[in-house]
Formats: structure tokens, C-alpha cells, sequence
């Protein structure tokens, strides 16, 4: 059976950047475990398709070393057909996001939700995102985009897995009712 996840990282605050997109907080030394993958690549591994915003399309590509999603289906939200950023392995969508995933899911796919906030938002309210597993990072930020900008979805879900890292972070795996 297949199954979309959103599977990210988030503030305290349910913030997942800055107001302009940062997302530096992540890679704050005091959250640095060596060899600790925090379950990424078990989790990668079952994926088929990554679908993700244009912002945060642009900002996977300001990472250094070659784009990580490589070999598998993308798919990049945007309002327009056109973006400069296009490749031969990504697909730009422009159309109805949840008939996207309703389309990859009646394709038996295994779909991550990569991000961002209004990405998260549009396929909560369409009630299409069937777990999430959220890595919390011990700060605050403030302000800034959250998880899932506001949206008139709602959805009730079970906690199946919680692990705290020796670092602070902590991981929780949830699943809709």
C-alpha cells in the first residue's frame, strides 16, 4: 500500500525556517551526532517520488554536492510552467497538487512531502498526507514559515514512534487515524 509522508524538521515553535527561508538552525554544531542519520536513509530508500515547493526546490539546490534526489520521480509546485530552475528529472506541476497525489498514490507510489509550509498546508487541507515524522530541534526560532501554513484542514493522529537522540532532538512518528 502506498503512503505519502511528510518527514522534516521542525522548531519548538512548529517552525520550519526563517521568515526569509533560513534554515541554518538545523546545522547548529551542538545538534551534530556523528553517524547518526536520524533513520534518513532507511526512510529514503522506500520513497519513490519527492514533491516540494519551488522555494524549497531553489534552496535544496544552494546545498553543496549534487542534487539529492536523484534517480527518483520529482515533482515542483510552481504557478508558472516555465521556472529557469527546470531539469530533464524534475517535473514542474502547475496544476491541482492533490489530484498530483491522488494520481501517485492510485500509482501505488510512496510519496515524501519534502516541503515547505504552504506545499504541507494545500495537501493537509486536501487530507492526503497519511504520516509524518517529525524530527523536533531544541530551539526556538520566533518567527518564521511554519509546518503547515493555515490551512481549513484537520485530522486526528496517533503517535506510533517517539526517540530522543542524546543530542536533544526528538524524533516522533505519527499516523492519521
Amino acid at each position: 500500500m502506498s503512503k505519502v509522508t511528510l518527514y522534516t524538521a521542525v522548531s519548538l515553535d512548529g517552525l520550519i525556517a526563517t521568515k526569509e527561508g533560513g534554515i541554518e538552525f538545523l546545522d547548529h554544531p551542538a545538534y551534530v551526532l556523528p553517524e547518526e542519520d536520524y533513520g534518513y536513509e532507511s526512510f529514503l530508500a522506500g520513497i519513490d517520488a519527492v514533491v516540494m515547493g519551488y522555494n524549497s526546490y531553489a534552496k535544496i539546490l544552494q546545498f553543496e554536492g549534487e542534487y539529492p534526489y536523484k534517480g527518483m520521480e520529482n515533482y515542483v509546485l510552481s504557478n508558472e510552467e516555465d521556472i529557469a530552475l527546470a531539469t530533464d528529472e524534475i517535473n514542474v506541476v502547475t496544476s491541482d497538487t492533490c489530484e498530483l497525489i491522488k494520481n501517485l498514490k492510485e500509482e501505488k507510489k510512496n510519496v515524501w512531502i519534502v516541503g515547505g509550509g504552504a506545499t504541507n498546508a494545500k495537501l493537509h487541507e486536501c487530507g492526503l498526507i497519511d504520516e509524518m515524522v517529525l524530527t523536533y530541534i531544541p530551539t526556538t526560532l520566533g518567527s518564521g514559515i511554519p509546518l503547515f501554513r493555515e490551512n481549513n484542514g484537520s485530522a486526528m493522529w496517533t503517535t506510533k514512534h517517539v526517540q530522543a537522540y542524546p543530542n536533544g532532538l526528538v524524533q516522533m512518528i505519527l499516523v492519521k487515524n
